[in-house]
């Protein structure tokens, strides 16, 4: 009699701790945002993570081998998401202009939209992503420059070379000094929201993006093509 064959037992499931990685993962990475947001690199502990995101700091280092790295993952996940919609912009605004000089208002509004209009992630919440993108353009910790000038600083360079074209005549020295004003202007949005509603007495809604951009644009546009002093 021909024995008979045995059917193979269906693979096991994948153990619960990959399952359960993504959302565990973006557990400490919303956590740490809000805490880098809030006092900066140098005064957020792996520890302190580790207790909000209801880990212990052996599971903490499983994910991410120092605090260092979790602040490089929540950098990079919002800002290549900003710097990759601010190339995509850039790269549609010379398809529609052929001869490569983009108006300047173009640029101005594709270089602060992506991150003036940047969403949450799931789950998380808007002020908290507003105050970490601020915090890392002013945090003087060195760890947050060296990671910021990865992110950002290539396409920052992109704009630069657009703005130039744009404006000719404005000497590149004085250009650098003119966006690095610019900067100022748009992290300080994201940073102090609060402090426009008490300097105009609630006449302007912090929280109104659109408007921001709509009142930022000319603005800029402004100083960056302003007059050289002689």
């Amino acid at each position: 009699m021909a024995r008979k064959s045995i059917s193979k037992k269906p693979k096991p499931a994948a153990p619960r701790r990959k399952a359960s990685r993504p959302n565990l993962t973006e557990r400490i990475l919303d956590v740490a945002e809000e805490l880098f947001g809030r006092v900066g690199y140098g005064g957020t502990t792996t520890r302190a993570i580790a207790s909000r995101a209801r880990v212990n700091v052996g599971q903490l280092h499983y994910y991410f081998e120092s605090k260092r790295a979790i602040f490089e993952a929540v950098v990079a996940r919002h800002g290549t998401e900003v710097t990759e919609r601010r190339r995509q912009l850039l790269v549609e605004a010379k398809a529609r202009y052929p001869r490569g000089i983009v108006p300047l208002e173009v640029l101005v509004d594709a270089l602060v939209r992506p991150l003036l209009m940047a969403e949450p992630r799931v789950g998380g919440q808007r002020s908290a992503s507003m105050q970490m993108h601020a915090r890392l353009f002013t945090d003087p910790d060195d760890t947050a420059s060296i990671v910021r000038a990865d992110i950002y600083d290539e396409t920052n360079a992109l704009y630069v070379e657009a703005i130039q074209r744009a404006l000719p005549k404005i000497p590149a020295k004085t250009l650098y000094w003119r966006y690095y004003f610019m900067m100022g202007a748009y992290v300080w949005t994201l940073l102090q929201p609060g402090r426009l509603e008490s300097i105009s007495q609630g006449r302007c809604d912090p929280a109104d993006m659109e408007t921001a951009i709509r009142e930022i644009v000319p603005f800029v546009c402004a100083g960056l093509a302003a007059p050289v002093a002689r």
